[in-house]
């Protein structure tokens, strides 16, 4: 504890966060530094480097954007930039996957786009042709909807802060917000209203309150239903204030179903885009609601309904990419017996549309890695609660079948692995090998070096990573590779001696593209001399 609060203590001083005013050079540098160009880059190389390629059946991607047609980008994260927990504001409007597909493919390829709508209830976003002027929307600075407030245009009435992409438009919370704009149904028929609140909301259409929600509350729908008449206008307000903590305000609709209904067609415009298109992205994953700070998953599954819209749209079109958006790992078994290429995006950040296009259209050779196991199962786990890993808890005790293995990752080109040394030296192990790019794309390789202890009577690690480098090589290169592992990194913590040993007897050298593929491996014999391993020889 006290070395743990040594580090932080250091480094926040080394930040100057204890002194003030000018012996602070922090406070010297202007906040637009924070967004330059320089620090755009960083962020987009960020997102570039940490995309892993999971499938890539038949060498689906990348997409020739020459020969490809037409692409439906759907589901519930194509639009919109999910961003991790304590996501600063970028200076940059933050790029979708929708965007990025757009600004990469210009006028040459028909990108056709359908909003998320959810088949659970039936209900969808009031977007687009509905609202035919957009909506005013006023923020003020308090729950009262007083004194003058922020003005803008949207779309749409769909306030959450903590899943969407940070905006410097709004203010903090407290806040409250009015939209007020026309109202364009498309089918005549019975609507039923549906308005998501965190506090306080009212609804009100033509001056008749539908909606009256506005004692505090937390996080609940209500719902209201009305005879609209397609294309008639209709004005709406709608009134909404945060109090504090989380906020969402998100006003859908379920709307009148015309002649026979699909079960596809419960996922709104998507069935529709995918027929036509030749080709799908289907931008799928998680967000704050399901994983942030104080907000544990309860499952390891892909939710419901997007699992069925995947499968739903496999059927009408299997020429599918999904880009997963998450911030941990997923069990998606069926996308992965059948759907053709899979890519990883995690929270990719402000430029992370642009990341993820170049990698669908090779303008980027995906080079990411699984810090991480994907399983198959809660099932085949012990209790979350249960910290003793060695009961079958990470790559280094769980022998099972994953799906996707700790260090996983996949290429456009491929990498062979030769000539393996081990040398001996005073304080570290170096471990060489030659490494070559044998495909025919440039691409960034991550040789990993893992270590299976020599075995003893308490439970050891199957093999556990001890260093790992990424290097890039153009195609065709060949390059001598030379990891140094220092010796104390090849000990174990002997809970009866409470001490750190170094066992004698035989240490399993792996060289590897990830935990489940050793391309090389040797056995060395070490002798324990003041306590650490000395001398080695080919087994």
């Amino acid at each position: 504890i006290d070395s743990a609060a040594y580090r932080v203590l250091r480094a926040r001083m080394q930040l100057g966060l204890f002194d003030s005013g000018e012996k602070n050079p922090y406070t010297k540098i202007s906040p637009a530094v924070i967004g330059s160009a320089k620090h755009q880059e960083v962020a987009l190389n960020a997102a570039r480097e940490c995309i892993v390629l999971l499938k890539n059946q038949k060498k689906m991607l990348p997409l020739n954007a020459k020969k490809v047609k037409s692409i439906a980008v759907v589901g519930i994260n194509a639009g919109n930039c999910e961003f991790g927990d304590y996501s600063g504001s970028p200076v940059i409007a933050p790029i979708s996957v929708l965007q990025g597909i757009k600004d990469r493919v210009g006028d040459g390829v028909k990108v056709v786009y359908a909003p998320w709508k959810s088949a659970v209830d039936g209900m969808e976003l009031i977007q687009g042709v509905n609202f035919p002027e957009g909506l005013k929307a006023e923020y003020f600075d308090n729950t009262k909807l007083q004194g003058t407030p922020k003005v803008r245009k949207e779309e749409w009435i769909n306030f959450e802060p903590a899943n969407q992409a940070p905006d410097p438009f709004l203010p903090k919370s407290p806040l409250s917000v009015r939209w007020t704009g026309k109202l364009r149904p498309t089918v005549t028929g019975q609507y039923t209203l549906s308005f998501t609140s965190d506090d306080g909301c009212r609804l009100s259409i033509d001056g008749k309150m539908l909606i009256d929600a506005w004692r505090g509350h937390a996080v609940r729908t209500d719902t209201a239903t009305i005879y609209l008449e397609a294309g008639k206008d209709y004005q709406l307000k709608a009134e909404y204030y945060d109090n504090r903590d989380y906020a969402v305000a998100r006003l859908q609709w379920r709307v009148p179903q015309v002649g026979k209904v699909t079960r596809l067609d419960l996922y709104g415009e998507a069935g529709k885009a995918v027929r036509e298109c030749e080709t799908v992205v289907a931008v799928l994953g998680i967000n704050k609601s399901i994983e942030r700070e104080g907000q544990d998953r309860y499952d390891i599954q892909l939710p419901a309904d997007q699992m069925e819209f995947l499968q739903e749209i496999y059927k009408v079109n299997p020429n599918i990419v999904v880009v997963l958006g998450a911030g941990s790992s997923l069990a998606v078994n069926w996308m992965d017996e059948h759907v053709p290429a899979i890519v990883n995006a995690w929270y990719p950040g402000e430029s992370g549309g642009k990341a993820v296009a170049e990698v669908l259209f090779g303008d980027y050779n995906p080079g990411g890695r699984l810090p991480l196991t994907y399983y198959r199962s809660l099932d085949e786990l012990p209790p979350f609660d249960d910290y003793d890993i060695t009961k079958g808890r990470t790559y280094k005790y769980f022998k099972g079948d994953v799906l996707y293995p700790f260090g996983y990752g996949l290429s456009y080109t491929t990498f062979k692995y030769s000539n393996l040394q081990v040398a001996d030296g005073e304080e570290e192990i170096n471990v060489s090998f030659q490494l070559k790019n044998a495909g025919k794309y440039a691409g960034d390789e991550v040789a990993q070096v893992y270590v299976k202890l020599p075995e003893r009577d308490e439970v050891m690690p199957v093999k556990e990573l001890k260093g790992f480098e990424r290097v890039a090589l153009k195609s065709g290169e060949n390059k001598k590779m030379t990891l140094k592992l220092r010796k104390d990194l090849l000990r174990y913590w002997d809970e009866a001696k409470g001490k750190f040993v170094y066992p004698s007897g035989d240490y399993t050298i792996m060289i590897g593209a990830s935990s489940a593929d050793i391309r090389l491996q040797k056995v060395v014999s070490v002798l324990q001399k003041d306590n650490y391993p000395m001398s080695h020889s080919e087994k």
